[in-house]
C-alpha cells in the first residue's frame, strides 16, 4: 500500500515539477529558437520549436504512468498489487 501510495504522490510532485519548469523550457526554446544563425540546416527552427513539445508529452507521460501504476495497485490490479 505504501508503494502504490507513493507513486501516486512521486507523480503528482513529478507533475508541478513539470509545470514550474514550464516557463523556463520555453523561453529558452524561444531564445534560440529566435537566432537566425542557428544551423546551415533549413529545418533546424522547426526541429527546435518541437523541444517544449516533446518536454511536456514525456513529462506528463512519466507523472500520469507513475500515478496510474499506483491507483492500479490500490484498487488490487497491476503491478504493484498486493501478491498473496
Amino acid at each position: 500500500m505504501r508503494l502504490n501510495l507513493g507513486l501516486i504522490i512521486g507523480g503528482v510532485i513529478t507533475f508541478i515539477f513539470i509545470l514550474v519548469l514550464a516557463p523556463t523550457i520555453l523561453s529558452g526554446a524561444a531564445t534560440s529558437g529566435a537566432s537566425t544563425s542557428i544551423g546551415s540546416f533549413q529545418g533546424t527552427k522547426s526541429i527546435n520549436d518541437l523541444y517544449p513539445l516533446l518536454y511536456y508529452v514525456a513529462g506528463i507521460g512519466i507523472a500520469l504512468a507513475a500515478m496510474g501504476m499506483g491507483a492500479a495497485g490500490v484498487s488490487g490490479k497491476g503491478p504493484t498489487r498486493k501478491k498473496g
